[in-house]
C-alpha cells in the first residue's frame, strides 16, 4: 500500500481499534516527517545515542516522524506493549504510575527508549499535559538501521552497560 494511503488509513483506523476495543486513546493525531537538522541536535542530546555519529544520527532521523498529541491525551500507556521512542519537541507532559504523577517532561526529555530496545511493557504512562509535537521511532525502523549498520548497536549497547553499571554502583554502596 502507498505511505500516503497508509497515513491516511493510519490516521482514521488506530482511533476506531482503540475504541471497539475500550483502550485508551494513544493514536497520534497527525505524522509527518522532522525537519533533518533539527530532528539530528535532538536525537544527539539523548544519552541513549551519545555515542553516534553525526551520520548515524542523520539515518536514525531518516527512520523518525513526529507525531502530534492533544492535551490530555495518552501517549504511551504502563503495562501495555511498548516499540516506540518519543523527544519532546513541543509541549509538556507527564509521567504517571498508578495514580501518581512521577515526573514532568519538557522539549528536549525522552522517553520509551526501553521499549526501543526490547519492545517490552511500557514501566509508566506518559500523558499531554499541553498540546505536544515529538519525534518518533519505531522499534521496527530502529532494528532495520541497527541491521543496516551494527556499530550503531555496539555504540547503544556500551552506553546501556555504562548506565546499568552505574546503577549497579549505587545499589551497592
Amino acid at each position: 500500500m502507498a505511505r500516503d494511503a497508509m497515513n491516511q488509513l493510519s490516521k482514521a483506523v488506530p482511533r476506531s481499534i482503540a475504541e471497539v476495543r475500550g483502550g485508551s486513546r494513544t493514536a497520534p493525531r497527525s505524522s509527518d516527517r522532522p525537519t533533518g537538522r533539527r530532528a539530528v541536535d535532538l536525537l544527539a542530546q539523548v544519552p541513549l545515542f551519545s555515542r553516534l555519529s553525526r551520520r548515524q544520527l542523520r539515518r536514525l532521523a531518516e527512520h523518525a516522524d513526529t507525531a502530534s498529541f492533544r492535551a490530555g491525551e495518552t501517549i504511551v500507556e504502563g503495562g501495555q506493549p511498548g516499540g516506540t521512542f518519543y523527544v519532546i519537541l513541543q509541549g509538556a507532559a507527564k509521567v504517571v504510575r498508578g495514580s501518581r504523577t512521577v515526573d514532568r517532561m519538557e522539549p528536549g526529555d525522552f522517553f520509551g527508549e526501553i521499549s526501543l530496545l526490547d519492545g517490552g511493557p511500557r514501566t509508566a504512562s506518559v500523558v499531554a499535559e499541553t498540546p505536544l509535537v515529538a519525534i518518533r521511532v519505531f522499534r521496527r525502523s530502529f532494528d532495520r538501521l541497527v541491521a543496516q549498520e551494527p556499530a550503531v548497536a555496539a555504540d547503544i549497547l556500551a552506553v546501556v552497560a555504562g548506565r546499568l553499571r552505574q546503577a549497579e554502583r549505587s545499589i551497592t554502596s
